[in-house]
């Protein structure tokens, strides 16, 4: 079972700013679908970068708290390949590759069944 957190910017259910996006599990693997209004654009018809980053960062850190396990973010590369636009349908979904002692490997794609517009890799070190 996971721990709800509800203040999260990206996952939580009570923040009046946040994404509010809502994860589903399957083996190591931790997906949402979205939509995200004008709201969080950089330029005009563009979805901020770092919006971007945070979902994809989510997506991962989720697929590690399936696994029992609570990690904070080391490292994050991101490869952004075509802009997403405001009002349309993502898929993102966050894979635990490997743990090696404290540290836990991640990738995470953002795609609408057609087109990968970004992916990343991480990093985790483990807390508890």
């Amino acid at each position: 079972m996971i721990k709800d957190y509800n203040n999260c910017f990206v996952c939580g259910k009570d923040n009046p700013l946040g994404l509010k996006l809502s994860f589903k599990y399957q083996d190591k693997i931790a997906s949402a679908s979205f939509n995200l209004p004008k709201t969080y654009e950089g330029y005009d018809g563009i979805i901020h970068g770092g919006i971007i980053a945070a979902i994809l960062d989510e997506a991962m850190a989720k697929a590690i708290l399936y696994n029992e396990i609570k990690a904070v973010t080391v490292k994050l590369n991101i490869t952004y390949k075509k802009p997403l636009q405001p009002n349309y349908l993502y898929v993102v979904e966050g894979v635990l590759k490997s743990i090696k002692r404290k540290t836990i490997c991640t990738q995470a794609t953002i795609f609408d069944g057609n087109t990968i517009y970004a992916y990343s890799e991480a990093k985790f070190f483990i807390i508890t």
